[in-house]
């Protein structure tokens, strides 16, 4: 959770900048629509909004952290804080019925009223509708986040009630210098960073056993590859029990595929590319092995069997095929463009 609009401009400058400016001068929107790829904290801003609004000691345009009313936004026991995000894939105009009723009704206590209601694509027609009422006579002291990944799904007439926010995707350079503060090492936070911009997913994978044991997979295949005696299917093998779980398979894939990316750059001089940063003497023996096409072609079997993965076909045959190709052009430079995956 953010603690203060510094925070936020390290990784969404543009929005806080409009933010902060508009609570300094006493201009806030009623209305505000935060639109922005998956992971990119929206709804952290939204609550940091909030709290901003509601702090009774602020300082500057920042909340205090420590009064009352900034403890029950971080707590969401707060009632002028209203959070819709119903389970379901629609929200339905009953809730937005029901939460128009709240609003009409006194408040308990003194100050803004603000809600935020999450993933707001998921409107109904009927429920769009009847949200309109509440941007059309907002009151005095009621405002609106609506949070969305795609704003074009909303009414346009919403849209055209609202000011829109536009969330950028996090630079992946942040996601891996937060995943080395929390110790995560430097190579697998590099890839981790690689494969999601999503912030919170990029700390849950760091943190999960199953996906440092695919990156360990991924370097044994390759360094096998420089080993006669060393079977890369073996390990395959022996590792078959992380297949289970598609979104492991999807995450071994990729870094198989980052891996290969990494011996081509290694072979175009591109070494500032090279995301296995540790693993740079292996790739430099894999890349003597081969000629810059053959690492193409490689590369290219990869991203095929990447697109084939989406259809129902046998994992472990596919790998194995996979490997096998790979075994041949690094242990014994036998691949021609004839083998496929």
């Amino acid at each position: 959770m953010f603690k203060n609009w510094d925070d936020v401009r390290k990784t969404q400058d543009g929005v806080a900048r409009i933010l902060t400016n508009s609570i300094a001068r006493n201009r806030v929107s009623h209305s505000y629509i935060f639109e922005g790829p998956k992971g990119t904290r929206k709804k952290g801003v939204a609550i940091l909004f909030a709290k901003t609004l509601l702090c009774t000691n602020p300082q500057d345009y920042n909340p205090c952290n420590a009064c009352h009313n900034c403890l029950r936004v971080e707590n969401n026991t707060h009632p002028n804080l209203f959070v819709i995000d119903p389970p379901g894939k629609v929200i339905k105009k009953e809730v937005i019925s029901n939460l128009i009723l709240e609003l009409s009704k006194a408040s308990l206590e003194p100050g803004p009223r603000i809600y935020i209601v999450i993933d707001a694509d998921r409107f109904n027609p009927s429920s769009a509708n009847t949200l309109l009422k509440t941007m059309e006579e907002p009151g005095q002291e009621v405002y609106q986040v609506l949070i969305t990944e795609n704003y074009n799904s909303l009414l346009s007439t919403i849209i055209s009630r609202a000011e829109i926010l536009h969330f950028l995707p996090i630079n992946r350079s942040i996601i891996k210098d937060y995943l080395v503060e929390l110790n995560v090492n430097e190579t697998f936070a590099n890839i981790i960073s690689q494969y999601t911009s999503d912030l919170p997913t990029a700390e849950k994978l760091a943190k999960n056993k199953e996906t440092e044991e695919i990156y360990l997979l991924v370097t044994e295949i390759f360094q096998n590859l420089t080993l006669k005696d060393q079977s890369s299917i073996i390990s395959l093998y022996q590792a078959d029990k992380l297949f289970t779980d598609n979104e492991n398979v999807d995450i071994f894939m990729n870094l198989l595929i980052y891996y290969q990316k990494d011996i081509l750059s290694y072979k175009l001089n591109n070494d500032n590319f090279i995301m296995f940063i540790d693993q740079k003497e292996t790739i430099a023996k894999l890349a003597k092995k081969i000629t810059k096409n053959q690492a193409q072609e490689y590369l290219e079997e990869m991203l095929d069997l990447s697109m084939k993965l989406k259809y129902n076909i046998n994992l472990q045959l596919a790998f194995n095929k996979l490997l096998m190709i790979l075994e041949r052009g690094y242990k014994y430079a036998t691949h021609s463009r004839s083998d496929t995956v």
